[in-house]
């Protein structure tokens, strides 16, 4: 029997044919045992003889003699006895080292020449288990180097998904088929307000302090008729403020068709929803807007017709109410063109370097009769040392001319309005101050004032507007210029609205 190289991985144990010996050891298992039993005959033999002898009364030398063999035959025996228990412990202590070797290095040597032959069938069921055991651990070990690529197969792509999934700008949570949660992103731990690592494998319900939301969740892990995919509307009071979410429920579903967990992604509408208000207030307002000068001029126009005006004064006063409203319909349009235009950043803006004073000068002149029709003082203040502006002369006139307008509009009758230019002592630029000692504006109004149609209610009782000449103003200095707009206001104290705009030395 020998050890026959197997793969070239690992190696398995096979047996080969017993080689034919040309002489066999003299000392074997076998031969001994027949030798021990011949010399227990002969030994037997010679006791009868020794026993014939006695009662045959022999001559004494063939007693002794007789019994000297036997003696010797039965040495002979113990001594062939005793070697024999030796090559057989020295077999059994070779087989020991063998086995001891194949537990430790998975291999025999060569077992031919201490082994007895009577123990080779052993050895030879022996080496064939060994390779039995080989084949299978061969198997097994094929199977598992294919389960380890599958299982790195796999974790590669759960890193990928879970990169996907954490580069989502929408929240994203992932539940198993007992509503524990798997996977949270970092969007959703913002918006639910929790740690990954300290919520994972814990029930949702625990997770999420919105029970309707937990409802939602739960509802798409039973699938029955319902779709696996559905998108719900949700929202949600959060931090004081209303939020709008679109939730998308995917139910994971297996071979069988059972359930396997659900992967929720929120998608916030909130800003979507509000900017959809936002045009929907916006047209509601422009056609309110629109609405009240065209009535007004229609009614005007259509009691003219009627002749409802029976001398020239009242005719006069109905054109004067005409054109009043006309014009007051013309700013409406203007500036709602305008504004539309700046924010689609399809104005024609025509920039050059100008005098800040000279603008100015020429609002104040064009200024002067509506303030003088409230006796209303206009003060003018020109810094020193005022550099030149990159900028588009007649968008700079027209925000000033609103901003003018309106502190002339909402000052009592007898007050001032001041004009101020100066440079930014902090940063490179030159500022435009209008100032009144009007009604001012109130605190709560104060983050509103620059809305689109927006105006204080104490503003709207004094003076008729459309709400439009502030935020046009914040377009062109803001958006146009790249400067800075600042109110400073007081209710019953007045009102300074102030300009920032970047210098350029002419």
């Amino acid at each position: 029997m020998s050890i026959a190289p197997g793969k070239a991985t690992t190696p398995a144990l096979t047996v080969r044919p017993e080689p034919v010996r040309a002489m066999t050891r003299p000392f074997c298992l076998k031969r001994m045992t027949s030798l021990v039993l011949a010399l227990l005959i002969v030994v037997a033999f010679v006791a009868v003889f020794g026993l014939y002898t006695v009662i045959g009364q022999a001559p004494v030398r063939n007693h002794y003699v007789a019994w000297s063999a036997c003696g010797m035959l039965v040495c002979t025996g113990i001594v062939i006895l005793l070697l024999g228990k030796y090559m057989l412990q020295r077999s059994m202590n070779h087989l020991e080292q063998q086995i001891r070797t194949l537990q430790r290095d998975d291999r025999l040597d060569n077992l031919d020449d201490p082994v007895p032959d009577e123990l080779k069938s052993v050895m030879a069921a022996m080496n064939d288990y060994v390779a039995h055991v080989r084949d299978r651990f061969e198997r097994l070990r094929l199977q598992k180097k294919e389960l380890d690529i599958q299982m790195r197969v796999a974790d590669s792509e759960r890193r990928n998904t879970e990169a996907i999934i954490f580069s989502i700008s929408d929240a994203v949570l992932v539940i198993d088929s007992y509503g524990e949660l798997v996977l949270a992103n970092t969007a959703a731990e913002t918006l639910f307000n929790f740690r990954l690592a300290d919520w994972k494998h814990r029930p949702i319900e625990r997770v999420l302090s919105d029970n309707a939301l937990v409802t939602l969740v739960k509802e798409a892990r039973t699938v029955g008729d319902r779709s696996i995919r559905r998108q719900v509307e949700y929202s949600a009071i959060r931090d004081g403020k209303a939020q709008t979410f679109n939730i998308t429920l995917s139910t994971v579903i297996d071979e069988e068709g059972h359930a396997r967990g659900v992967v929720a992604v929120f998608h916030d509408i909130t800003r979507e929803r509000e900017i959809a208000q936002i045009k929907t207030d916006f047209v509601s307002s422009v056609s309110h807007e629109l609405r009240t000068p065209l009535s007004s001029i229609k009614a005007y126009i259509e009691m003219l017709m009627d002749n409802e005006a029976h001398d020239d004064r009242t005719r006069q006063e109905f054109y004067e109410i005409i054109e009043c409203e006309t014009d007051r319909l013309q700013r409406l349009i203007s500036n709602i063109l305008n504004i539309s235009r700046i924010e689609s950043g399809v104005t024609d803006i025509r920039r050059e370097s100008i005098e800040p004073d000279s603008v100015v000068k020429k609002v104040l002149e064009m200024m002067r009769p509506q303030a003088a029709e409230k006796e209303i003082a206009l003060e003018y203040m020109p810094g020193e040392s005022v550099p030149s502006i990159w900028a588009d002369a007649d968008l700079l006139y027209q925000s000033i001319v609103n901003l003018v307008s309106n502190a002339i509009k909402y000052t009592h009758k007898g007050g001032t309005v001041t004009v101020q230019t100066a440079v930014d002592p902090e940063k490179p630029s030159v500022m435009i101050s209008v100032a009144d000692n009007g009604i001012g504006i109130g605190s709560q109004d104060l983050p509103r004032m620059f809305d689109k149609f927006y105006r204080a209610k104490d503003a709207a009782q004094m003076a008729k507007g459309t709400g439009l000449g502030l935020n046009l103003v914040k377009h062109i200095v803001e958006a146009v210029h790249q400067g800075e707009i600042a109110v400073a206001s007081e209710r019953g104290v007045g009102t300074t609205i102030t300009l920032r705009l970047p210098s350029r030395v002419s």
